[in-house]
């Protein structure tokens, strides 16, 4: 193992990752049921650069990128983004008189379904480098 995966911070990239991923889906319920009864989303969700505020964008531009995981990161980020552009239009359609068609709800499924197929694989790949982390400060290597 690289002396720059060593160096990572696997467990506080794991616990905050983890955090964010829950925020998202709380962010995701918010949307889809601002969907459903039109009752007025707010900035948080139909913000133009929405994706770059919310926790786990947050979370993804200040925290370094973990050794291996570039391209599992882009397609997360690129994913994200097009996770917040589809709700946001879902959203400012909704807010005026146009109802949520079935062709936009399908792409908005879609995409989250990419979206969290991705973070899966990237906290996967996150716990097996932990996992190798600790076995080689346990071995000495």
């Amino acid at each position: 193992m690289s002396d720059s995966q060593q160096a990572f911070p696997y467990a506080d990239f794991l616990d905050q990752f983890e955090e964010a991923i829950y925020w998202h889906i709380a962010w995701y319920s918010r949307g889809i049921r601002h969907l459903m009864f039109g009752d007025g989303a707010g900035d948080d969700l139909v913000g133009k650069d929405a994706h770059s505020h919310c926790r786990l964008g947050s979370f993804l531009s200040r925290f370094p990128t973990p050794p291996g995981c570039e391209d599992l990161l882009v397609q997360v980020d690129e994913l994200h983004e097009q996770m917040h552009a589809l709700m946001r239009n879902a959203l400012l359609e909704a807010r005026n008189g146009t109802p949520l068609g079935e062709d936009a709800f399908g792409e908005i499924e879609e995409v989250h379904s990419l979206f969290f197929n991705s973070l899966h694989g990237l906290f996967r790949k996150l716990s097996e480098d932990r996992c190798m982390d600790i076995a080689g400060a346990k071995s000495g290597c």
